[in-house]
C-alpha cells in the first residue's frame, strides 16, 4: 500500500511524458495522425493539461497586461478594499481547481501503463550518478526536464555581467536627455524602460518564449529531437549556467564516424528569436559531418529562465565551458554558427574565446537599436535609444571589431526581417556590420571617400552588378592572393587594425577593397527564415 501512495505521489508532481524515442527512424505520417511513439494521454490527463495550459496562458497574459490593467482599475475606482477580498475569493478558487485538477491528472497517469513504466524508470535514474544511465534514459524518454539535475554546473562566481559597448553612459545621457528637465527624469525614465523591457519588450524580442507560440510548435519540435536522437545519434545534455538557468543542450557527436573527417571540429550553433535547435540551423552543418553542439536559449524549448541579453552571454558561455571541459574540444578546433539574433551571443563568444576557428553569421544585423526604433513611434526615439542601451543592448559591430580571427557573413537578398524596407538588399542591416568592421580591420584600405563610395556601392549591389565590379577590379586574382599570403607570413598572428596596405596606390586599394568583400560576404537569394542549403556553410579563413 505504501508503495502504491508513494507511485500515486510521483504521478501527480513527476514530469511531463512527451514520447518514447523510437528504434529506428519513423516514416512518413500525415499532420493530422499521431506517431505510434508518442505518449499517448487518457482522457483525465488530456483535461488536465489542458486547463493548466489556459492557466499558463492567463498568467501569461496577466504579466504583459498588469500595467494597463491597474491604470484601468485605478481610473474606474475599482482599487477598494471590498475588490481586493474579491479577488482573493478569485485566486482561492483558482488554486483549488488547480489542486482538483492536479489530483485529476495523476489518477490518469496512475492508471496509464506507459506512464507508470516511465515514472519508475525516472526516479531510479535521476539521482544516479552514472553518466551512462541517464543517458540511455534520455535516449529512451522524452519529457520535461524541469524535474532533471544538470549534467553540468557553472559556480555562481563566474557570472557574466552585461557590458555598455556602444557608448559610455555620459555619451547616451547627453544625446537622450539634453535638456536639464529631461535629466530630472533620468531615473524614472530608466524605470519605466525595465517595465516595458521586462513586460512586452523582452517578448517581443524573443517570441519563441512565449506560451502560445511553444504550444503550437510541441509537434514539430518533438519530430526534431526524434529526428537528432534517433537518426543522428545525438545526446541530450542538461547545463546550469552561472546566472542559475537550465540549458537544453544536444551533441551530435561525428568524431568517429568514417565519413568525413570534418568531425573533429565542433561547430557550436546559435539559433534566431523563434528558432530552436530541434528545427533550426542545426542540420546544416550536420549534413556536412561535423560535430554539432546545438542549444536553447532561456525561456525556449526546455530550457528554464527567460530570454535577454545577461542570460543570453551566461548560457553560450556555460556551453563553450562545456564543450572545452567535458566534450574534449580545443577552442580551435570550435566555429560558431549563427542564425540572425544569435548573431549576438555568437559575437560575444569570439570576443571572450579569441582562439576559435572562426565565425559564421547567417542573415545577422549590425545592432538592434535601428530595428527596435523602426517598430516604434518617431516621438519615443530617444526613449527607446536609452532602454536598448541600458537593458538589451545588442549590438554586433562594436563586438566584432573586437575579435581577431575569421569570420564571413551570409546575406539574405530578399530578406524581410532585418532590412528597413523588406526586400531591398541596399537597406539590409547586415551591409552596415560588413562596411563598419571592414574599415576598422583594414584601416589603410578603406582610408579615402572613393573607396569607401566604391566600397557602399559593391555592398548595396545585386550579384549581376558585383559580378561585373570584381571582374574589373579582381580579374587577376592571384596576385592578390600572392599579397595577402605574404602578409600573413609576416604577421603569423592576425591583430587588428592592421597595416596592410599602408603603401598602396588608390587603384591598388581598390582592388583589396573589392577582394576584402568578396571574402567576408556571401550572398543567398533567399527570405530570412529560409533553411540555409549545406553549400553555403563552409570553415572561415583569414584573409589578412
Amino acid at each position: 500500500m505504501k508503495n502504491q501512495l508513494i507511485l500515486f505521489w510521483r504521478c501527480i508532481f513527476g514530469p511531463k511524458l512527451y514520447q518514447t524515442y523510437p528504434v529506428l527512424p519513423p516514416a512518413p505520417i500525415r499532420n493530422d495522425q499521431q506517431p505510434s511513439h508518442f505518449y499517448e494521454k487518457n482522457t483525465a490527463e488530456s483535461l488536465s493539461d489542458t486547463v493548466f495550459f489556459a492557466l499558463k496562458l492567463s498568467i501569461g497574459i496577466l504579466k504583459v497586461t498588469w500595467p494597463l490593467c491597474l491604470m484601468y482599475f485605478y481610473r474606474k475606482g475599482l482599487l477598494t478594499y471590498d475588490n481586493g477580498i474579491v479577488t482573493l475569493r478569485i485566486v482561492g478558487c483558482i488554486a483549488i481547481v488547480s489542486a482538483y485538477f492536479m489530483l485529476l491528472r495523476g489518477v490518469g497517469r496512475y492508471v496509464n501503463p506507459s506512464y507508470k513504466l516511465f515514472i519508475d524508470e525516472f526516479f531510479k535514474v535521476k539521482n544516479n550518478l552514472s553518466k551512462e544511465a541517464r543517458q540511455n534514459f534520455l535516449a529512451k524518454f522524452d519529457f520535461s526536464l524541469s524535474h532533471w539535475q544538470p549534467d553540468y554546473i557553472i559556480e555562481a562566481s563566474a557570472v557574466r555581467k552585461l557590458p555598455m559597448i556602444s557608448t559610455t553612459k555620459d555619451d547616451l545621457i547627453n544625446r537622450t536627455e539634453p535638456s536639464i528637465l529631461e535629466r530630472l527624469f533620468h531615473y524614472p525614465s530608466l524605470f519605466l524602460g525595465y517595465i516595458c523591457v521586462n513586460v512586452f519588450g523582452r517578448r517581443l524580442m524573443f517570441p519563441g518564449s512565449l506560451q502560445l507560440l511553444r504550444q503550437m510548435m510541441e509537434r514539430p519540435l518533438l519530430d526534431g529531437r526524434t529526428n537528432l536522437i534517433v537518426q543522428h545519434r545525438a545526446k541530450r545534455y542538461v547545463i546550469r549556467t552561472a546566472d542559475g538557468n537550465n540549458i537544453d543542450t544536444i551533441f551530435a557527436d561525428r568524431r568517429q564516424s568514417n565519413h568525413s573527417q570534418n568531425g573533429r571540429i565542433l561547430v557550436v550553433t546559435c539559433e534566431g528569436n523563434a528558432g530552436f535547435y530541434e528545427m533550426g540551423c542545426m542540420g546544416t552543418p550536420i549534413d556536412r559531418g561535423y560535430s554539432v553542439l546545438g542549444w536553447n536559449r532561456p525561456g525556449f524549448g526546455e530550457s528554464s529562465g527567460y530570454p535577454g541579453a545577461i542570460s543570453e552571454i551566461n548560457s553560450i558561455d556555460a556551453v563553450m565551458r562545456y564543450a572545452i571541459e567535458e566534450l574534449h574540444f580545443l577552442v580551435d578546433d570550435i566555429v560558431i554558427f549563427a542564425w540572425s539574433i544569435g548573431g549576438y551571443s555568437a559575437c560575444w563568444t569570439a570576443v571572450n574565446y579569441q582562439d576559435i576557428r572562426g565565425l559564421v553569421l547567417d542573415a545577422v544585423f549590425d545592432d538592434v537599436l535601428p530595428l527596435a526604433q523602426r517598430q516604434m513611434p518617431a516621438f519615443a526615439s530617444k526613449f527607446v535609444e536609452k532602454t536598448i542601451r541600458y537593458y538589451l543592448d545588442l549590438n554586433n559591430i562594436q563586438l566584432l571589431k573586437l575579435f581577431n580571427g575569421p569570420f564571413y557573413l551570409i546575406r539574405r537578398t530578399q530578406d524581410e526581417i532585418i532590412s528597413l524596407i523588406p526586400g531591398r538588399v541596399e537597406t539590409n542591416r547586415g551591409n552596415e556590420l560588413l562596411f563598419q568592421v571592414l574599415k576598422y580591420r583594414y584601416p589603410y584600405i578603406y582610408n579615402d571617400d572613393q573607396t569607401l563610395t566604391l566600397l557602399q556601392r559593391f555592398i548595396c549591389s545585386n550579384q549581376v552588378h558585383r559580378i561585373e565590379l570584381v571582374e574589373k577590379y579582381c580579374s587577376n586574382q592571384s596576385e592578390l592572393q600572392t599579397k595577402t599570403r605574404e602578409y600573413r607570413m609576416e604577421h603569423p598572428t592576425p591583430s587588428y587594425p592592421c597595416k596592410f596596405g599602408e603603401n598602396f596606390s588608390l587603384l591598388e586599394r581598390q582592388r583589396f577593397a573589392i577582394y576584402f568583400i568578396d571574402q567576408y560576404l556571401v550572398d543567398f537569394d533567399s527570405q530570412h527564415c529560409t533553411p540555409l542549403p549545406q553549400n553555403f556553410f563552409r570553415i572561415p579563413e583569414r584573409s589578412v
